[in-house]
């Protein structure tokens, strides 16, 4: 029987001291995110307070070279808090609970399932999911829970709680309103019967001469009708309602404005960073000799200077990153989104000195306020692709931004093609190939030319 023996390895781990983690954490944190962690600090540690009344940003209302675009306006932090105050989509839900005459157990599943919607008022999860995931002592039933769905999917806006976009768009032609009008009676039987059963085979011409031809009972113009319908319905219920994520409630971290001399600057903006301090009393305090104040205050005293110095951190490099795009997109802030330029977090991080996760989180969730509107910091950093005859390579967010630009302009009738699209982006020496602004073309959710052509003369 062999002996136990004792072995010795080396070996090398890197690990964060607390200090840094928590700074790389104060540094992913959005601005509303990070002014809720501030909160837990003060009332947690009595060494913090926050300063009051800061030095106010101090900028003149001429600063912009350029009009705000985009229903931006230059007092952007007005408009933001007056968003962030609206209710979000769940709110207005469950207020709507209260119409209805139910008891308490399907008031309760009603407010159950507006808490598992999307932020697009889809239910993912199936109901057999939601019972098996709920906990026991909550009882729910399928059916009953079935039944409680049907209440809410006659909330507003039309379409919401539905399991997929079938189901919402049906739901949305059911809430249309009673016409006497027998003409709009059968257009609205025939884009239920379309959703229902002839679902997306309507697209193409060749498809809706199909459909003419399986549906004999409607005419071709009831049919045309039909089509114009469903192409008015809303695929996202509670698109544009705010979701209780801070979506819309977005505070932006840094200005870019022009000095002077008209040279953009960047600064980070007061009211998106927290002000705080070691209250001057407690200092005094614990220079004063007492054994017990000392053993029991020393780790809040050290918290109260890590927090001090994970905010300091966070300020400077997002200070360093917002003047390295400043730098590198100068372009973007005097002519849109046309002039970009490749900007990769790999150089980012190169020029800087910093880690690539470092990048990541400090891009993550931060937004920049310029007289071209709101920003997230992310938008600047793209690939290069697509080398034009200088060897200069393009930003594919400034090829995107071109497409949708040359889109917006052409004729409905006769819309380009992808191909036509490659022989103009090669005509100003962006040389792509035609599944490459096929891709680009779909990021953007713009149909192909078959699909963007008016089919109809009355559509």
């Amino acid at each position: 029987m062999q002996k136990p023996a004792a072995q010795l390895k080396l070996n090398l781990t890197n690990r964060l001291s607390p200090r840094l983690q928590q700074s790389l954490q104060v540094l992913q944190l959005s601005a509303l995110e990070l002014q809720e962690l501030v909160s837990g600090w003060l009332a947690d540690n009595p060494f913090l307070e926050e300063i009051e009344n800061p030095a106010e940003d101090i900028s003149p209302q001429t600063q912009y070279v350029q009009p705000p675009q985009h229903g931006f306006i230059q007092n952007e932090s007005d408009i933001w808090e007056t968003l962030a105050d609206e209710p979000d989509m769940y709110t207005l839900l469950r207020r709507q609970v209260c119409e209805f005459d139910l008891d308490v157990d399907t008031a309760a599943q009603v407010y159950f399932l507006i808490d598992n919607l999307n932020e697009q008022g889809y239910l993912d999860c199936s109901l057999t999911d939601l019972v098996e995931n709920s906990p026991l002592e909550w009882r729910l039933d399928e059916t009953e829970l079935a039944h409680a769905l049907s209440i809410l999917q006659q909330f507003e806006p039309a379409g919401v709680g539905a399991r997929n976009l079938q189901e919402s768009l049906l739901l949305q032609v059911d809430n249309l309103p009673d016409s006497h009008d027998a003409n709009k009676k059968n257009i609205q039987n025939c884009a239920r019967l379309l959703i229902s059963d002839y679902f997306g085979q309507w697209l193409s011409t060749h498809q809706f001469k199909q459909l003419c031809r399986q549906l004999p009972q409607f005419s071709t113009a009831t049919l045309e009708a039909a089509c114009k319908l469903i192409g008015r319905l809303n695929p996202f219920p509670c698109y544009g309602l705010p979701d209780g994520h801070g979506i819309l409630a977005i505070r932006p971290d840094m200005e870019v404005f022009a000095d002077n001399n008209g040279c953009w600057q960047i600064r980070i903006l007061s009211n998106a960073f927290p002000q705080l301090r070691i209250e001057p009393a407690a200092e005094d305090l614990l220079q004063q000799p007492h054994p017990e104040i000392d053993t029991m205050c020393k780790n809040k005293w050290q918290e109260a200077q890590t927090c001090l110095h994970s905010l300091q951190m966070r300020k400077n490099t997002l200070q360093r990153l917002g003047e390295w795009i400043v730098q590198q997109q100068q372009d973007f802030f005097s002519f849109g989104s046309l002039a970009l330029v490749p900007l990769t977090i790999k150089e980012t991080a190169q020029t800087l000195e910093l880690a690539e996760s470092t990048i990541s989180r400090a891009i993550n969730q931060k937004y920049l306020t310029c007289s071209q509107g709101v920003f997230p910091l992310r938008y600047f950093f793209s690939q290069s692709v697509a080398a034009t005859d200088d060897g200069a390579g393009n930003s594919q967010t400034a090829i995107k931004s071109l497409l949708q630009s040359m889109i917006n302009e052409e004729d409905a009738k006769h819309p380009y093609s992808d191909a036509y699209l490659v022989s103009q982006l090669a005509k100003q020496g962006i040389k792509l190939a035609r599944r490459t602004v096929a891709k680009y073309r779909e990021a953007l959710k713009i149909p192909p030319a078959h699909q963007r052509k008016v089919k109809f003369k009355n559509y």
